[in-house]
């Protein structure tokens, strides 16, 4: 049997859908290889919604390519039409399907993070500065949500915000930890700081907690709603992590299947940055 395959690394190809899927932005082309289908047809069930058009591999745009390719292989170009949902079918003489693959069209939804990089009464700050996150924009589209979802984050603002109490080595949310003293519980007064004109908003602190052991470095960052605090000690592999939690703040839940841990919302810290289908969907209907 013949197998739909991505051409690319991380752009938006589900091979354990079923069938297999892929997305296809509005205004940009996805590439696709036919393995093992020498003499099928290969058409779009809907070309109102996605064309297929087949091409030689030279034609390929320059890309990471997701493997090396077989000399039989046959590449294919899918463009968006309208928005929707179509499937790419090749058959044989006959006009039986041998396989198919799911094609999900999305218009672009853009995202506006506000990026508040925190420092408290007492000299604790931030160790990261407004200037950097223009880079992590660019890194969150072009490894994770544009690229996966067509879900562009914009940088809203970028900015320093001044939070007039000493929070300590630690900033915490203990509110659910009885306990904890009430006065412990920072996330409020640092989360009140946000800018109320962005989508999401993320505050660079220096340190975060959120269990009974603020000493203990069990947590990197977290999310609750639309806010997100991320610590400086994530810096070396930042995409990933701010792209894990602005996940949440998008309405995904972590998974710990070890089998998956590629995915974005591998719920520790060594996971990916794949967006399967259903989290794509989730995020970009």
């Amino acid at each position: 049997m013949a197998q739909f395959r991505k051409v690319y690394t991380l752009q938006g190809f589900d091979r354990e859908a079923v069938p297999r899927w892929q997305m296809v932005p509005m205004t940009e082309s996805r590439y696709i290889v036919l393995r093992g289908g020498a003499g099928l047809a290969v058409t779009s069930a809907d070309p109102a919604i996605a064309t297929v058009t087949e091409i030689a591999r030279r034609d390929l745009p320059i890309g990471s390519f997701n493997e090396a390719f077989q000399a039989s292989d046959r590449f294919f170009r899918l463009d968006a039409v309208a928005w929707g949902i179509t499937r790419i079918q090749a058959k044989t003489a006959a006009g039986v399907i041998d396989v198919e693959l799911e094609v999900d069209t999305k218009n672009l939804k853009t995202v506006r993070v506000a990026f508040n990089f925190v420092r408290d009464n007492a000299g604790h700050h931030t160790s990261q500065v407004p200037a950097s996150a223009a880079q992590w924009v660019v890194d969150l589209n072009r490894f994770i949500f544009k690229v996966q979802a067509n879900v562009e984050i914009l940088s809203h603002t970028a900015r320093w915000v001044d939070v007039a109490q000493n929070l300590g080595d630690v900033v915490r949310f203990s509110a659910h930890l009885p306990t904890v003293a009430a006065a412990q519980h920072e996330w409020d007064v640092v989360v009140a700081r946000g800018d109320p004109t962005a989508d999401l908003n993320v505050f660079l602190v220096w340190e975060y907690e959120q269990d009974e052991t603020p000493y203990v470095d069990n947590a990197g960052g977290g999310t609750s709603g639309t806010n997100t605090l991320l610590e400086d000690r994530l810096q070396g592999y930042r995409h990933r992590n701010l792209g894990h939690e602005l996940g949440h703040a998008l309405g995904l839940d972590d998974h710990y299947e070890a089998s998956h841990k590629h995915d974005l919302m591998y719920g520790y810290e060594d996971g990916g940055t794949n967006l399967p289908k259903a989290h794509a969907n989730a995020i970009n209907p």
